[in-house]
C-alpha cells in the first residue's frame, strides 16, 4: 500500500451530495415498534432495508422499500413494503398496490435476483416469521411463490439475504442470514430504573437487552433445483454450525480469486464467517484462520454490515464491518486471498469510534479510480439522547474518500446531505438517476429514508451491464477487470453487500482523467473470458457471455 501524507490527502477533491427525496416521489415512513423502545424488545432497533432493481425491464432502476410493523398489531397488519417506479430522471411514482408486493409482515431484508433466467427480477423478502418469495410475472406485478418454491422459513428472524450461484451451474441459489429465536415473552425486558446493576444497560441507562444469552438462529442456503423449487442443502454444503451465530450482515465475492463465490457474515457479538467455497458449492469457515472473524486484538466485535472492495488496489477483494458504538469499523485486508490484516487504524477508518454503523459500501463516488467508503450510522438506544454519554441517537453519515489506500472522513465537505442526522440503517447503491454517478438510498429508523445524490464528481466514468448465457442471467460472481490511464481495478457482480440492502444491477467504474477504458476483461461464472479494448467512456454498455458488447442507450 502506498503511504500518503497529510497534505495530500487534504488536497483531495470530494464530491458534493443533496438531499433528493423531497423532489423524487418517494413517500414512505418506516415502522420498527414503539419509537421511544420503552417495551424492550432488540428487534425494534434493527430497521429495514431496500433494494434497487428493473422490474418491469424499461431500462430504469427502481425502489422496493422494506417496512416493518409493532407490537400493537396483528400478524399481518404491519406497514406494507413499497415498490416506487423509477423513470430514469430522479422521479418515482408508488405501483405497489398493482404490482401486488405490498407484503406487511415485519420485514427486515430483501434479496433480487432472476431465479428462472427469464430476464425479470424476481424478490425475497425476510421478515419476523414467514419470509416470502415473489415472482416476477413479466407485466408489472408479482406473485408469491414462497410456499410451491420451499422457502417460507418459519418460524424464523432472518436479516440479510443473497441470490447467488455457489456451485456455478447457472442457477441462482438463495443463501438466508438468521438472527436468534423471536421468543417476545421470554426476551429479558428493559431493565428497571432499580435495577442498574443489570445486564439489560448502557452507560448506566436501562435499554433493551443485546442479543447474548438468546438462542442464535442456524443460516440457511437453499439450491435452486431449476424447476421453481429450492432445497435446504445447509448441511451438505458444510455451512450447519453447531454453535450459530447472530447474523446481520452479508456480502459475496470471490475473495480467493479461484473463480467461485464465497460467503462473509456480520455476527453479532460473536466472530464473522468466512465461507470459503472448495469450488464445488460446499464450504469451510475460514474466518478465525484467515484472521478475519476477530479484531486485531483477537476478540470479536458487534457485526452490522459489512462489504467486499480492493481499496489498496491490488487485485484482491477487502473486507469492511460495520460496529457498535465505541468500537472501530474493521477493515480487513486482503494477503493474497490466504489471510487478512486488520488496517483498520493505518487505513483511516477507525476514526470514528462514537458512531453506531450499519450499511457501508465501497463506491467511486468522485471517478478518480479508486473506491471510496460511505457508512449509514445510528444509534439503537433512544434514551442516549437524554444522556450526556459521548454519543447520539440521531447521527449523520460518513463519507471516507480515498486516496491511494489511504481514506480520510471527509463528510463535513460533502454537501447539505452529510448533515442530515437520523438513526440511519440500510444503504443501498445506485445511479439511479442514469447521470453517470453513484448515488446512495439510506434508510432509517422510524423515519423516511434518505436518497442522498451525487452532485459532484469531475472524472470520466463507464457503467456495465451483464448479462449471462452460459451463467446466470444476472450475471452473479462474474468479475470484471477495467484497465485505464495506467490504473487497473475490478468490480464484481455480487448477490449482496453493506446491510439488508439490494443494489443497482450494474458495475460503476470511475475512469479519472481517462475518457476510454483501455482494456476490459471479463470472467464470468461459467469459467468463459472476454477481453475488449479501447471502450468509450462516460456511457453504459450491455455485455452479453460470449456475443461481446451490445449496443449502448449512448451509441
Amino acid at each position: 500500500m502506498v503511504a500518503v501524507c497529510a497534505s495530500a490527502l487534504a488536497d483531495t477533491a470530494v464530491p458534493r451530495f443533496s438531499d433528493a427525496t423531497p423532489q423524487s416521489g418517494i413517500k414512505f415512513k418506516n415502522v420498527c415498534g414503539d419509537p421511544p423502545k420503552e417495551k424492550g424488545w432488540i428487534n425494534e432497533s434493527m430497521g429495514s432495508g431496500a433494494a434497487w432493481l428493473d422490474y418491469d425491464q424499461d431500462g430504469n432502476l427502481d425502489l422496493y422499500l422494506i417496512n416493518g410493523s409493532a407490537y400493537d398489531r396483528k400478524p399481518g397488519e404491519g406497514e406494507p413494503n413499497q415498490l416506487f417506479r423509477g423513470d430514469g430522471k430522479g422521479g418515482f411514482t408508488d405501483v405497489t398496490e398493482k404490482a401486488g408486493v405490498g407484503d406487511r409482515g415485519w420485514g427486515y431484508g430483501v434479496a433480487v435476483g432472476d431465479i428462472d433466467n427469464d430476464g425479470y427480477p424476481d424478490m425475497y423478502v425476510t421478515n419476523v416469521s414467514t419470509n416470502i418469495l415473489l415472482h416476477n410475472q413479466r407485466d408489472g406485478t408479482f406473485k408469491n411463490i414462497t410456499a410451491k418454491a420451499g422457502v417460507a422459513h418459519l418460524p424464523l428472524w432472518s436479516t440479510s439475504t443473497a441470490f447467488v450461484d455457489v456451485d456455478s451451474d447457472g442457477l441462482l441459489d438463495l443463501y438466508v442470514d438468521n438472527y436468534m429465536v423471536h421468543q417476545p415473552g421470554k426476551v429479558p425486558r428493559r431493565a428497571s430504573r432499580e435495577a442498574l446493576e443489570s445486564l439489560c444497560t448502557y452507560a448506566g441507562i436501562p435499554v433493551f437487552c443485546g442479543p447474548l444469552g438468546q438462542v442464535p438462529l442456524q443460516d440457511v442456503l437453499y439450491h435452486n433445483d431449476g424447476d421453481g423449487t429450492f432445497s435446504d442443502i445447509t448441511r451438505q454444503a458444510g455451512l450447519w454450525l453447531e454453535d450459530p451465530r447472530y447474523a446481520l450482515g452479508l456480502v459475496t465475492g470471490d475473495f480467493d480469486n479461484d473463480g467461485d463465490q464465497d460467503l462473509y457474515i456480520a455476527n453479532d457479538s460473536l466472530q464473522n464467517s468466512l465461507w470459503q467455497n472448495r469450488g464445488d458449492g460446499t464450504f469451510v469457515d475460514v474466518g478465525v484462520g484467515s484472521l478475519s472473524g476477530l479484531n486485531a486484538a483477537g476478540k470479536p466485535q458487534a457485526g452490522m454490515g459489512t462489504d467486499f472492495g480492493d481499496y489498496d488496489g491490488d487485485g484482491w477483494l477487502d473486507i469492511i464491518v460495520t460496529n457498535f458504538a465505541e468500537d472501530l469499523n474493521t477493515l480487513y485486508r486482503n494477503m493474497g486471498g490466504k489471510f487478512f490484516i486488520d488496517d483498520s487504524l493505518l487505513a483511516g477508518t477507525g476514526m470514528t469510534r462514537m458512531n453506531l454503523s450499519w450499511g457501508a459500501g465501497f463506491q467511486d463516488f468522485d471517478h478518480d479510480g479508486d473506491s471510496d467508503l460511505f457508512i449509514a450510522n445510528g444509534h439503537i438506544y433512544p434514551q442516549v439522547a437524554d444522556h450526556q454519554v459521548g454519543t447520539e441517537y440521531l447521527q449523520y453519515n460518513h463519507l471516507f474518500v480515498n486516496n491511494n489506500g489511504r481514506f480520510t472522513e471527509r463528510s463535513a465537505e460533502a454537501g447539505p446531505a452529510f448533515k442530515i442526522e437520523r438513526s440511519f440503517r440500510s444503504a443501498a447503491f445506485a445511479d439511479y438517476d442514469n447521470d453517470g454517478d453513484m448515488d446512495v438510498l439510506v434508510t432509517a429508523l422510524d423515519d423516511a429514508p434518505l436518497l442522498v445524490r451525487n452532485d459532484g464528481p469531475t472524472g470520466h466514468y463507464l457503467q456495465i451491464r451483464l448479462i449471462g448465457t452460459k451463467s446466470n442471467r444476472d450475471a452473479v460472481g462474474t468479475r470484471v477487470v477495467v484497465v485505464a490511464g495506467g490504473r487497473m481495478q475490478f468490480r464484481e457482480r455480487r448477490g449482496a453487500g453493506s446491510y439488508l440492502a439490494a443494489h443497482d444491477p450494474r458495475l460503476h467504474f470511475g475512469l479519472g482523467q481517462s475518457a476510454k477504458a483501455d482494456k476490459i476483461e471479463v470472467r464470468w461464472p461459467s469459467g468463459h473470458k472476454e477481453v475488449f479494448e479501447d471502450v468509450a467512456g462516460d456511457r453504459e454498455i450491455t455485455i452479453v457471455e460470449g456475443e461481446g458488447i451490445k449496443k449502448s442507450k449512448l451509441d
